[in-house]
């Protein structure tokens, strides 16, 4: 008697889908760019006119001009520390290449969350050689290096702004102090901040010649930023040495702690709000209003044509062979 086998069964495979993990890495160099225009045209809008206003007074051009400058030199202090940290703790990476990592990134502070910039920094970083830890590392202590140097240079205006009652406000310049004296305890709080996300803490220590830089060129993009909110508010009538210490120590204070509020675009309105309590101490209310706003669009407007440069600067270079050249 012959018997018969059923034929064999194969389970049934689902179709190979691609990971969405995966999906969503290929479509990051195009949606980051899209939400980082996005973002830089919700700080514009609205305010043209205003900006208009100001610059249509005949004896403003200058004062704009030189407000744009201050501002540009402070975003390249600020790509300075970033660089000082990266160099310092991580493998060599080219200049073009750090630069592109930086400004493609710094960009992204424009996209509400504080997510955007460090996943750009992890996708170019990586792809430049840089470990994932490593570049964990460097934002972590850039942003630290940032805030605390700002709270340091900003109680400078306290004077004028709160009067002798705020003398409380010289205790974050004296913390800085004591991390230039002895940098190693920016790692402590740097784990610090690493619990309190709930992330790994950084696994790598930047030397203390590295830190020490990193906050002198954090401290002078501080200083150099100040004045293009000095330039802004001597163009409306405010008296030029009272002025000084008020916006420098003003500007660094409010872009300090807006920069904390990363559910906001780059800060916006924190960090209005928190300029005009400064400038009403050598500014009436409208004026005050009009040079807060004003910096916003200073600021914008320097960031993006600074970093815009940077960005086509540092275009990859197509090598002779590549085939795209040849047809």
């Amino acid at each position: 008697m012959t018997t018969t086998t059923a034929p064999a069964t194969t389970p049934l495979t689902p179709p190979a889908t691609k990971p969405p993990r995966g999906r969503l890495r290929r479509a990051l160099p195009v949606l980051f760019p899209v939400a980082v225009a996005t973002g830089i045209g919700y700080a514009l809008y609205g305010r043209a006119g205003e900006l208009a206003a100001l610059v249509l007074r005949p004896d403003s051009v200058p004062y704009l001009l030189g407000a744009l400058v201050a501002n540009a030199l402070a975003v390249l202090c600020s790509m300075a520390t970033w660089r000082t940290l990266l160099a310092d703790l991580g493998p060599g990476v080219p200049g073009r290449t750090a630069t592109r990592i930086y400004f493609t990134s710094y960009l992204g502070k424009y996209v509400p969350g504080a997510v955007w910039g460090v996943l750009a920094q992890l996708r170019m970083g990586g792809a430049a050689g840089v470990s994932a830890p490593v570049v964990l590392a460097v934002f972590l202590l850039n942003l630290i290096v940032a805030v605390l140097t700002g709270l340091a240079v900003g109680p400078i205006a306290a004077p004028w702004t709160i009067g002798a009652e705020a003398w409380w406000l010289v205790l974050p310049g004296a913390v800085t102090v004591a991390w230039a004296v002895r940098p190693g305890l920016l790692h402590h709080l740097a784990a610090f901040a690493a619990r309190l996300a709930r992330r790994q803490a950084p696994t790598t220590r930047a030397s203390d010649r590295g830190m020490r830089r990193a906050l002198a060129s954090a401290t002078a993009s501080w200083a150099v930023g100040g004045l293009h909110l000095w330039a802004l508010a001597v163009m409306l009538g405010a008296p030029p040495l009272t002025a000084l210490p008020v916006c420098v120590g003003g500007f660094a204070l409010a872009t300090a702690a807006a920069s904390l509020v990363v559910v906001l675009p780059d800060g916006w309105g924190a960090r209005e709000a928190l300029l005009l309590l400064a400038l009403t101490a050598v500014l009436p209310w409208q004026e005050a209003t009009a040079v807060a706003v004003a910096s916003r669009v200073i600021c914008t407007l320097s960031e993006v044509l600074v970093g815009g440069a940077a960005l086509l600067l540092t275009l990859p270079r197509r090598s002779p062979t590549d085939p795209k050249e040849r047809t």
